[in-house]
Formats: structure tokens, C-alpha cells, sequence
């Protein structure tokens, strides 16, 4: 369904930006109705034989409104024991009817498919309104992103995996109608089933097409206003829909066509060429007798729903923003404490309580004694989180208490880390400069052209390249900057192995004996931002935070023009400072976390980290209270609401912060 479904603009773990399909100008639906062609009749005839007799069907109308539905037992059956049971003798059917490769794969993919579509009503469910104010991470994370909205979460091996099974079900949905093919439309007698117990065989061959119908019916209601619901359940009564498929009758050209006049009522008109293309896979699987082309029409009907029900809920999300943004500390503090008071937290409170206790022995003395002491306690806070951020003292964990913000600040220390390996490698650059007896003037230029040349060489990456990206490229790395040094010196270098070797061995020692002098400079120079940040903003509300610290365009870049306050080159290198710092990029950087670690400092630190009573001057390291039943308001509602989309779907995406 990932080709159908608006896709998102960066979709790494925290950049999660939908985009819109471009569909042409609405065009006419051709209605041509003519009965031999536009019924299941047609369509579904077997290769070789004419329609069987009635004489399977007479007196079944009743007893077919109830076959599609999986019943827990099976009819009597008098026939002899059978040495496979009926879905597999199903499944072998598949193998003699379709000779060869395609048989056996249709074969394994009934065998194995899910009974259920991919997209069904309980998993668009987290896109209902009442799903939607009670998502915890989405009323998180519409404090950091402007352009916040629902997708398909297809990111990953997970979602690779509900690719695939998405596949295999619509491949066996195609398996099942080639099924329907030989048992309702067939006139040869069925020598590799026992047909005695024909309720049952029927029973278990009608394993999807029925819940297929059912779901598209259940979506259509919750898109269409209550005046079409009756229109809908007339049109989409999966029994009589069963009944007319066994009896030959179903008019799926008829319905795809009505189906095509009621989505064009209620959704885009960019929409309505999608539509169309669904129509016309339908009528041409049912004129050509293809399977898998009414299967292909179908999968994009569940596209479609899918796409107006995101569309629905992401013009919710608009709307609402502001309302959800103002709440955000009166509803996660009541959300996060009723998880506490009920066993049901996510994390054991206590660590986040250790955690802070630690940083408060350790940074608690080299804060500002002219604070007062809620900013003294949030400013050990923030040193801690910008130590982790900085590996600073082998620092690797955040509290868990900030569990729906650590991509965000997984995020941020890659950037950092990247943007240190870059400053590594510039180094580099100015060290061969030196070396080359080059004396000429420093170049606002020069330094992004090496920058440049370098990312090209790792590549383009929106999370982060890692150490060992660095690492295994350093070979290539170190090449080019001995490549660009010796231009720029106007000196001819020979690139043999001796040369090459050496450069990068250098480089692979910078890099493991200046990267931390490296962080240390640029935490220096960061810190000083975030704290004056913090101080700006401390008692602002959410929504001032969002206007004042979330740029107006998100984008997800490293950092590779940040420079730190000083140069590991030796000041006798006149021109080590290649570019000046990038005031833009640090003021990014310090809004994000300042605007992350305000944040939870509101919502948490009542909860987590420090005493109710608490304000005394000096920081104490005496655990805070347990949670109990008096914490909690006692007009307190907490919905249980699914987090992702990919559980049920969505995951929103939401921007770099």
C-alpha cells in the first residue's frame, strides 16, 4: 500500500513530514454496463469448461449468508478419514489447476497469507479524534514539529516485513479467487476433493474475499456522513455479496462504479484519478477473466481509504495543534502519574531519580549560586543531558523519564558526533597546510569546500554517519584532503602508497586522540547558548516555546560548518580559524535541547527528581517520594491510546528536534 499512501519528506526516526500524491484534473468514470461482461459470471469463468449446473446451489440462500464467517466447528461429514485437511487439499488444488512455478507460489501464499488485509478499521483506528488526543508520543511530539503529520509507518525491518506480508496477502487473495474459479464456476468433477462436506469446503475456501468487503464497509462509514451509511450497507452486504459470487452473479464492475461516484463525493479531486485507475483494473480483471487484476483493483480502493482517512485525521491534527500544545503539561503529567499510581510506567522511577541524583552531586557545585533554586535544580538537569549529548566521562544513558524524546536526542548527539569528525579532519587539513609551508590568507571559502568534498565521500546521511563510517572511510577521507592541501599550497604531491599510508595513518590518530578535545570545545562553546536559553524561556508555555524555539522550516542536516570556540592546531598557525563559527548551526542546536530539557523539566520534576516541598537553596541528594493515589487529581481521565501506526499505524512523523 506504500505506493499509494502519501509518503513522508525524510523518513528517519524523528523527520517525519508527509507529502501529497499529484493526481490530474477529475475525469468522466465510463459506465458501460453490459451484463455479460460486467458480472462475476464473466469474469470468472474457468479456462476450459462453461458454468456449471444450478444443481450446487438450489436451496443454498440461506445457508450462504453465513459461510463467509469462520465458524469454530465443521459440519457433519460422512466421508471417509481424509489424510489432509480441507485448507491444505485447497491449497494442493491451487497446484493442479495452475501447472508449474505460478501454482505453487499461489499455493504457498494461501497457505501462508493473513486472513486480513493490511489495512483494516481497528488498524486506522489511531486516526479517530478520541485516539488521537489520548496518543501520548503524538501530544509529545507535535510540541517539535511544525509540519507534524500522520503516515505509514514502512520504516525499517519491521515495516520491510509488513511489505512483504502485505504482498503475500494479495497474492493469496488471488489465489482465492482463482479457488472460486474451479469450485463455483467449474463443471469437471472435483476428483482431488471429498465433496460430501461442501459447507465446510466453502467455508474454508471463502477465507478473505468476505473480510475484504467487511473492512472496506466498516472504512467507508467512518469516512462518509451518517446519511450514506445506509447507501453503503445496501451496496456492501458482504452475505448477499457471497451469495452473488457463488451463483455467478456479482456485478464487480457495477460496484467498483458506484464505489468510484461516492469516494469522488467525499474526497479530493486530486484523488479522483487514483480512483478512476481502481475502476479500471476492476473492469478489466472482470472482461480479461485476470484475478489478479480485480486483486490489484481492490488493493487500491484500500489505498485510497487509507489515504482519505490520514487526510481526515492529519486536517484534525492542523487544527488542533495550538489546543494540544497548550495541554501538553497538564495532560502528560496526569498521563505519565496514572501510569505510575497503576503499575503500568514504562520505566522503574527510581532510575530516573538515581540518574538525577548523580548529576546533582556532580554538576550541583559548579552551577550558578545566583539562581534561585528551581533554576538551579533544572540547570543540573540541563548539564547532565548536554554531558550524555557530549560523552562526557564515558556518559552514554539519559534518564529513562525521557523516553519520548531520546530520538530526538539520539539525533542530536549524532550531529555532534559527526560534526566533531569533521572538525577532525580540518584539522588534518590545516596541520598539511602548515606542513606545506603554505602563508596565505584564510578563506571563508575554503573550509565548506572541504567540508563538501568530504560529505560527498560519506555520503548523504540524515541521522548520522557513525564512527565507523569514519573509520572505514578514512583511507578515501584523508586522501582528498592531502588532495585539496596540496593544491591550495600550489604543491605537486606525488599519490603513491607512501604518501597515502601516511596520510592516513594521521588521520585515523586525529581521530582517536583529538575527538575528545574536539567535544570538549564544542561543549564549551554550546553551553554558555543553552544556559542563556534556558534562562530566556524557563516559565514561557509550551506554546511560546513552540513559536520561539521550533524553526519555521525543519530540516535534517549534520552539522558539518558548526565550529568550537578553538582549534587543536597550535596558535602559531596563523590561519587555523578556516571559517568562523557557524552562529546559526549552535543556536539550532541549543534551541532544540534547551526546548527538549524545558519541556520535561515541567512535566517531570515534581515527578521525578525532586521533593514536592523542595526549595531549599542547596541541591539534596534525598530520594524523591514514591508515587502514591494523593498525586492524583481526582478528575483525572487517562485514555490507553497505541502509539505508532505501525501497531496501529501511524506513526506520525515529526521533524529534527
Amino acid at each position: 500500500m506504500g505506493t499509494q499512501t502519501p509518503k513522508a519528506a525524510g523518513s528517519n526516526p524523528s523527520t517525519l513530514r508527509a507529502t501529497e500524491h499529484t493526481y490530474a484534473v477529475r475525469s468522466a468514470v465510463e459506465r458501460k454496463r453490459a451484463a455479460s461482461v460486467s458480472s462475476w459470471h464473466g469474469s470468472l469463468t474457468t479456462r476450459d469448461a462453461p458454468p456449471p449446473e444450478e444443481r450446487h446451489h438450489a436451496g443454498h440462500d440461506k445457508r450462504r449468508r453465513e459461510q463467509y464467517a469462520v465458524q469454530p466447528t465443521r459440519s457433519p461429514s460422512h466421508s471417509p478419514p481424509r489424510t489432509l485437511d480441507i485448507p491444505e487439499q485447497l491449497a494442493e488444488l491451487l497446484i493442479t489447476m495452475i501447472p508449474g512455478s505460478e501454482g505453487e507460489e499461489l499455493a504457498e501464499a494461501y497457505r501462508e497469507g493473513t486472513d486480513l488485509p493490511p489495512i483494516t478499521g481497528q488498524s486506522l483506528s489511531e486516526l479517530d479524534i478520541q485516539n488521537i488526543i489520548t496518543n501520548i508520543r503524538l501530544r509529545h511530539d507535535v510540541n517539535f514539529d511544525r509540519n507534524l503529520s500522520f503516515r505509514p509507518n514502512l520504516d525499517g525491518a519491521k515495516g520491510q516485513g509488513k511489505v512483504k506480508a502485505a504482498h503475500r496477502y494479495w497474492r493469496a487473495l488471488v489465489a482465492e479467487l482463482e479457488l472460486y474459479n474451479r469450485l463455483f464456476r467449474g463443471t469437471l468433477p472435483m476428483q482431488e476433493m471429498d465433496t460430501h462436506d461442501w459447507p465446510t469446503i466453502v467455508r474454508h475456501a471463502e477465507r478473505r474475499i468476505p473480510k475484504i468487503f467487511q473492512t472496506i464497509r466498516d472504512v467507508l462509514k467512518s469516512l462518509v456522513p451518517d446519511r450514506d451509511h445506509s447507501r453503503v450497507d445496501e451496496h456492501l452486504d458482504v452475505g448477499m455479496l457471497m451469495q452473488q459470487i457463488e451463483r455467478g452473479i456479482c456485478d464487480l464492475v457495477g460496484l467498483s462504479e458506484w464505489m468510484s461516484c461516492l469516494l469522488k463525493e467525499h474526497c479530493a479531486p486530486m484523488r479522483d484519478e487514483w480512483v478512476d485507475k481502481m475502476v479500471s483494473y476492476t473492469r478489466t480483471g472482470v472482461t480479461q477473466n485476470k484475478p489478479d487484476s480485480i486483486v490489484k483493483g481492490l488493493c487500491e480502493l484500500l489505498g485510497i481509504l487509507e489515504s482519505m482517512k490520514l487526510d481526515v485525521a492529519n486536517h484534525q491534527i492542523r487544527n488542533l495543534k495550538t489546543l494540544l500544545i497548550e495541554d501538553t503539561i497538564n495532560f502528560e503529567t496526569h498521563y505519565h502519574l496514572d501510569r505510575l499510581v497503576n503499575g503500568r510506567a514504562r520505566f522503574d522511577i527510581q532510575n530516573a531519580q538515581k540518574w538525577y541524583h548523580s548529576a546533582s552531586a556532580e554538576f550541583g557545585p559548579v552551577c550558578s549560586t545566583q539562581r534561585d533554586p528551581s533554576r538551579l535544580h533544572l540547570e543540573v538537569l540541563v548539564r547532565g543531558v548536554i554531558a550524555t549529548l557530549f560523552g562526557e566521562d564515558g556518559r552514554s544513558d539519559f534518564p529513562e523519564a525521557m523516553y519520548l524524546d531520546i530520538d530526538r536526542l539520539q539525533i542530536i548527539k549524532a550531529e555532534i558526533e559527526d560534526h566533531i569528525f569533521f572538525e577532525v579532519c580540518l584539522d588534518m587539513f590545516a596541520t598539511l597546510l602548515k606542513q606545506f609551508g603554505f602563508q596565505g590568507p584564510s578563506l571563508s571559502v575554503t573550509r565548506q569546500q572541504v567540508v563538501s568534498s568530504l560529505t560527498a565521500i560519506m555520503g548523504e546521511s540524515s541521522v548520522g554517519y557513525g564512527p565507523h563510517q569514519w573509520m572505514a572511510n578514512s583511507e578515501a577521507l584523508s586522501l582528498e584532503i592531502l588532495r585539496q592541501a596540496s593544491t591550495l599550497a600550489g604543491r605537486a604531491t606525488m599519490y603513491d602508497y607512501d604518501n597515502m599510508s601516511r596520510a592516513n595513518r594521521l588521520l585515523r590518530h586525529l581521530f582517536f586522540s583529538t575527538f575528545t578535545t574536539q567535544a570538549r570545545n564544542l561543549e564549551s562553546a554550546v553551553l554558555p547558548i543553552i544556559l542563556a536559553t534556558i534562562e530566556k524561556y524557563s516559565t514561557s508555555s509550551p506554546i511560546e516555546l513552540f513559536n520561539n524555539l521550533v524553526p519555521a522550516t525543519t530540516t535534517t542536516t549534520t552539522l558539518p560548518s558548526v565550529n568550537p570556540s578553538q582549534s587543536t592546531v597550535p596558535d602559531t598557525f596563523s590561519f587555523h580559524r578556516l571559517l568562523h563559527p557557524d552562529t546559526h548551526k549552535l543556536s539550532d542546536i541549543a534551541n532544540r535541547i534547551s526546548h527538549i530539557t524545558i519541556l520535561h523539566w515541567r512535566i517531570w520534576s515534581k515527578i521525578a527528581y525532586i521533593q514536592d516541598d523542595a526549595s531549599e537553596s542547596r541541591l539534596t541528594s534525598t530520594p524523591a517520594p514514591q508515587v502514591s493515589e494523593a498525586h492524583v487529581p481526582s478528575s483525572m481521565r487517562t485514555g490507553e491510546a497505541t502509539e505508532t501506526y505501525e501497531e496501529a499505524p501511524a506513526a506520525h512523523e515529526t521533524s529534527t528536534q
